[in-house]
């Protein structure tokens, strides 16, 4: 990894009085992970720090903001240091893009996909190597400190929580550099049990009916390996559903040995789309499909993109004839 720009970061968060923290929108726990760390750690060195997010935090997620307050957009105009995490265009941040590209303090971006918009910020932070933003988060503050304990426990915890959720707790995209920061963060305290117990096993029971139901009826296999589950609207609220309860779902038909790319289709009425995530096998492409087919990329493995209507598909309920056809 290139930790080169450590000393300039460094220099930078020693100089700021206001630090704004932002990520992208739909924010899932990575996202949340990353930026929380960075909050806790400009805290503890002293500094007023703001967090800046486009959507609200999903109630299944929210114990990571555990003590984190979130402003709006009118923190930047404020700040002397915007850190962004995350993500690797700044449009992906969602409505806030305007305030983030009008902001005149000094930009960091802090990210693990490929592809930064480095162009637009004043100092890059990009590995895609790494399993996650909170990776890169992690040994980039260990840089500067000099160890893990330094961080204090809080921004351990996001970060490992953070870690755990991009690599589905340890199934995809890990590394020795991976299992190293998860021994250091054992190490320094960060109570690995407590994480996975609010991660996986504090639903409400809509998750498991939904997920049932959906794999019973909208589950479809085809001869080519591909599998996806189409959620559409009315299922959504028939099942009172809320963000992040449908964490996982993507990654189930990968059980199946036939199975080498697997994809949800989420219906959003409301913004025009399917909502589409992306998991394949070794020697699959997800993030080729991501950019073929959905307006979207992101990692070898794990992707996602949109699917719109009208302009990809007639309408919602095209979706079906869309995937039958669809070529990988």
């Amino acid at each position: 990894m290139d930790l080169s720009g450590v000393h300039r970061f460094e220099e930078l968060v020693r100089l700021a009085r206001n630090i704004a923290v932002t990520t992208h929108r739909n924010p899932d726990g990575d996202a949340l992970g990353s930026s929380g760390a960075l909050y806790h750690y400009f805290r503890a060195k002293g500094k007023a720090v703001s967090v800046v997010l486009a959507d609200p935090v999903p109630d299944t997620l929210s114990f990571i903001y555990e003590g984190v307050p979130v402003c709006g957009p009118e923190a930047f105009d404020g700040c002397d240091l915007l850190v962004c995490t995350d993500f690797n265009l700044i449009s992906r941040a969602g409505d806030i893009e305007p305030a983030i590209r009008a902001c005149k303090a000094p930009k960091v971006l802090i990210d693990h996909h490929v592809g930064p918009e480095t162009e637009a910020f004043d100092l890059v932070f990009s590995d895609s190597g790494m399993s996650s933003a909170s990776e890169l988060v992690f040994w980039i503050l260990r840089g500067m400190e000099g160890g893990t304990a330094a961080l204090g426990p809080e921004a351990g915890r996001c970060l490992m929580t953070g870690m755990t959720t991009d690599t589905n707790n340890f199934a995809n995209s890990v590394t020795s550099s991976t299992l190293s920061m998860a021994g250091e963060l054992l190490e320094a305290g960060v109570d690995r049990d407590r994480i996975l117990s609010q991660l996986y096993n504090s639903y409400r029971p809509n998750r498991v009916a939904a997920m049932s139901w959906l794999l019973d009826n909208e589950l479809h296999l085809r001869e080519d390996g591909l599998a996806y589950i189409v959620v559409r609207d009315k299922v959504w609220h028939r099942f009172g559903l809320m963000e992040g309860e449908l964490e996982g779902l993507v990654n189930i038909p990968l059980s199946i040995g036939s199975v080498n790319m697997s994809l949800t289709l989420r219906e959003d009425p409301a913004q025009g789309y399917y909502r589409i995530s992306l998991r394949s096998r070794e020697g699959w492409s997800a993030r080729e499909l991501a950019m073929k087919a959905f307006h979207g990329g992101g990692h070898e493995k794990a992707s996602g993109g949109r699917l719109y209507f009208p302009q990809d598909i007639e309408s919602p309920d095209d979706v079906y004839d869309f995937m039958k056809t669809l070529e990988i």
